[in-house]
């Protein structure tokens, strides 16, 4: 077996210096991006009011929260939020239409113990063709978490009609 003996001290030095500076404990006084990563599967459900009729939607929000703080900049600490449905459909109430919801939202908020999460999407009939008009839908969560902790503990969601 031929080992290429040029990189070899350089592998070596950079092992050398990470078990040394573990061992002294000088990484452990370097600041650190810290993370933590929590999901909740929560039912979410409401009715969407459009020009023809109203449209009753039900399936399961899944929210993924990492939260996050930054030593260097001082910041306060804050959470990611992703955001997805899973199996969200709904039923035209007049049409008996199925629609089925798509897509993933992902939020940036300060952390705090409660807040409110606001998101537009996009609802679409199953089996329409491309040139069918999607419905706009908001979704709102009401979130809680243990902000010592920096973990999402509850949440709760409904959808409505957007106003606007």
């Amino acid at each position: 077996m031929n080992i290429d003996r040029r990189h070899l001290p350089a592998t070596l030095l950079t092992l050398a210096g990470l078990v040394a500076a573990t061992a002294s404990g000088i990484a452990n006084a370097l600041p650190l991006f810290t993370r933590r990563a929590d999901q909740l599967l929560i039912p979410i459900t409401g009715t969407v009011t459009t020009a023809t009729e109203d449209i009753s939607l039900k399936g399961i929000a899944r929210i993924r929260s990492t939260e996050f703080s930054d030593a260097d900049f001082n910041g306060p600490p804050g959470a990611v939020l992703f955001i997805d449905f899973v199996n969200v459909v709904g039923d035209g109430m007049t049409s008996k239409t199925r629609f089925f919801a798509h897509g993933e939202n992902r939020v940036v908020r300060e952390l705090r113990a409660t807040d409110v999460v606001e998101l537009n999407f996009l609802i679409t009939p199953v089996n329409a063709k491309a040139t069918a008009t999607s419905i706009p839908v908001l979704a709102t969560f009401q979130l809680t978490f243990n902000v010592d902790q920096g973990q999402l503990i509850a949440a709760t969601g409904t959808f409505s009609t957007p106003d606007f």
